[in-house]
């Protein structure tokens, strides 16, 4: 029974079968006041084109109903750009043991104690802004420093790697070392099958020296980036399908339900958090491999 609204008034969310899903992220809005190039969620063959919405009592209700049927645990709010509906974000949190929430940041950030905040930004500001927008570093700065570093939030700067800014790794973490925030991450592009977007790396080889980079600034940094770099060395070329699959075999995000805005605003699951076509040969995302590292070491993905 929903804590929101009457029964009567909500339709039944997509049947997604009965097994288990510990984790799943929901795509909150379809509306974004960015668009980088390099963003997965807007890219053709996937599902997130402007379709029908789904009001704030109806997603509430259907959460809440997903969660006690696949005993989902965590959830991750995404976009678009989620903090378009702060509201309805704030509101859905706590159905969930662990929440999180993936933002520009160009609407601030949310102070959410006990629970995750990651800021997408690429680059120091001279490569960022050609990327997500003029002011865009600045604006994300200024709500950085506007919030409370001591609410209790957990606060990632996190820089989406491609081919186009690899050469402001160093730059980056330079420029945000210093700011309130808990640390810095790095992910790098998840292409599609048939993607010509040139941000990827066709020879995986050319991407190793690229995530040596990140390495480096690890050991330089060790405390700020919080990549781990036994994670960083599975994405490598001679051993990045351990943890990926050809065809996403061995992903653990693949074990995510995926809650993507479909036809008739009715929730729709994809193959895997990146959209329908992604090219698991050359997944670039950190999570994929920091979570099959921990599997295998038995420790926790948090360690």
């Amino acid at each position: 029974m929903s804590s929101f609204v009457p029964v009567s008034d909500i339709r039944e969310p997509t049947d997604f079968g009965d097994r288990d899903f510990p984790g799943a992220l929901v795509n909150v809005t379809n509306v974004c006041n960015l668009s980088c190039r390099h963003c997965f969620v807007f890219r053709a063959d996937n599902p997130n084109k402007p379709k029908d919405k789904m009001d704030d009592a109806t997603m509430l209700a259907q959460l809440e109903r997903l969660r006690d049927k696949h005993h989902i645990r965590s959830m991750l709010f995404m976009g678009g750009e989620p903090m378009i509906r702060k509201n309805l974000v704030l509101q859905a949190m706590p159905l969930f043991q662990q929440s999180s929430i993936v933002t520009n940041g160009t609407y601030g950030i949310p102070s959410v104690p006990g629970h995750l905040v990651t800021v997408s930004l690429d680059g120091p500001k001279a490569m960022n802004d050609p990327i997500r927008g003029e002011g865009v570093f600045e604006k994300v700065r200024e709500a950085v420093f506007a919030r409370d570093p001591n609410d209790g939030t957990t606060v990632m700067l996190q820089m989406t790697v491609t081919r186009e800014n690899a050469p402001g790794i160093e730059a980056f973490v330079e420029e945000v070392k210093d700011w309130p925030v808990t640390g810095i991450a790095f992910t790098f592009y998840v292409p599609s099958v048939d993607d010509e977007t040139n941000l990827g790396w066709p020879d995986l080889r050319d991407r190793d020296r690229v995530i040596d980079q990140v390495i480096a600034v690890k050991r330089k940094h060790p405390d700020r980036v919080k990549s781990n770099i036994a994670a960083l060395e599975l994405m490598k070329s001679d051993r990045c399908l351990e943890a990926t699959g050809a065809h996403g075999e061995t992903c653990g995000l693949r074990r995510m339900l995926p809650l993507y805005m479909g036809e008739g605003g009715n929730f729709e699951r994809t193959f895997c958090c990146y959209g329908n076509n992604v090219d698991c040969t050359r997944c670039g995302a950190y999570a994929v491999f920091n979570g099959y590292h921990h599997r295998m070491a038995g420790t926790p993905e948090d360690a």
